[in-house]
Formats: C-alpha cells, structure tokens, sequence
C-alpha cells in the first residue's frame, strides 16, 4: 500500500473531471491511502448553496463507495464550509491539516494556503498562518478582496493583457509558500506535502 496524494481538482458542482475518477478508481484497486489535498471543489467561487447535495459530491462518495478517504481543506473548500457538506459519509475524515508517521518517516499535508502571505520581514512569519486559516474560515471575501488589494493574491489579469508583472507576483507567491513549507519541515524534522501552488 501506498500513500496517494492529489490536490487542486477545482470541480464544480455539475460532477468531478474525469482524470481524478480514474485517480480514485487506480488507487482503489490498487489498495492505496488516497488523500485528497484541497481545493478539490471550487465552493468559494461558485458559492455553498451550489454545493449542497451537489452532483459532483454525490460522485464522489458513490465512486470512493465506502472506500476510506482523507480530505484535507484548502482555501476553495475551507474546512468549516466542506465539513458540513461531508458530513453524512463516513468514510470521508476532514482535516485541517494532517500529520502522518509511515516506516519512519513524518508527513505534514496542508493544501499551502497558510504560508501564502509573506510578513517574515516584520517577524510575524509564526501568526500568519494562523491568520491566513482563520480569514479564509471566517470572513472570506474581505479577506481575499484585502489580499488582492495589497498584492498577496494574484489578481485576475484583464481579457487581453499581457501577463509580464502578474505571472511575477504569481511567481513570487509561489516562492515565499515553499519558503514557509520549508521552514515548517526544517522546524518540525517531517516532509510537507502541499497543494496550492499547482506545481
């Protein structure tokens, strides 16, 4: 058995893509720990009502068929919004994030959200992803209008414009989450798996 780890599936409610059904049905057959890494519904963007006994949800607890399934939050799918909408199958366990120990070795998996604010020049590297979790859980469209504003968060170009200074910022988002899934794996002696970044 094998530790299987996907993110990132973006699926609206209409029903999931069809490269992560063959994801679920290849790591059913094959008897492996499937871990889903968040963002796998987009539920901040299309909105939770759409979500409720959604297609695609349904999907997936028809397809997964009492098969065990980790779900780790992310920020399209915060954990306090998908935990409720999961909450009649059993066999999906929510995380916020989740700590693993296999032949020795230590896992930390969280989708990534929580280390994409860079505030380590102002020390206050240690809060932010306390933060970043808890705005995204309480209070998420000011927080990600806030972040846009400020250019924590890539801001959706304009239909036709270059992409020259947002795939930069992207760029640089990218850069300062590895910094703090580094730091956390340097200070915790464990190996971070994240999402998030689509890399």
């Amino acid at each position: 058995m094998a530790i299987w780890v996907s993110s990132d599936w973006h699926c609206d409610p209409g029903g999931l893509k069809q490269a992560v059904m063959e994801w679920i049905n290849r790591g059913k057959a094959g008897g492996h720990r499937l871990i889903g890494d968040g963002d796998l519904f987009d539920i901040l963007l299309l909105g939770r009502m759409l979500f409720q006994n959604a297609a695609s949800v349904e999907q997936l607890a028809t397809l997964l068929d009492g098969y065990p399934f980790d779900y780790v939050a992310g920020n399209h799918d915060p954990y306090n919004i998908v935990r409720k909408i999961m909450a009649s199958y059993t066999n999906i366990t929510m995380h916020r994030q989740l700590r693993i120990e296999e032949n020795g070795r230590r896992y930390f998996l969280t989708h990534g959200h929580r280390w994409a604010v860079d505030w380590g020049f102002l020390r206050l590297r240690h809060i932010a992803p306390r933060l970043v979790e808890t705005m995204v859980n309480v209070a998420s469209g000011p927080w990600y209008w806030l972040c846009r504003r400020v250019g924590w968060l890539a801001s959706r170009p304009a239909a036709g414009a270059p992409a020259g200074k947002e795939l930069q910022r992207i760029n640089k988002l990218i850069r300062v989450i590895w910094a703090g899934a580094s730091h956390h794996a340097l200070k915790q002696d464990c190996c971070v798996i994240l999402g998030h970044t689509h890399a």
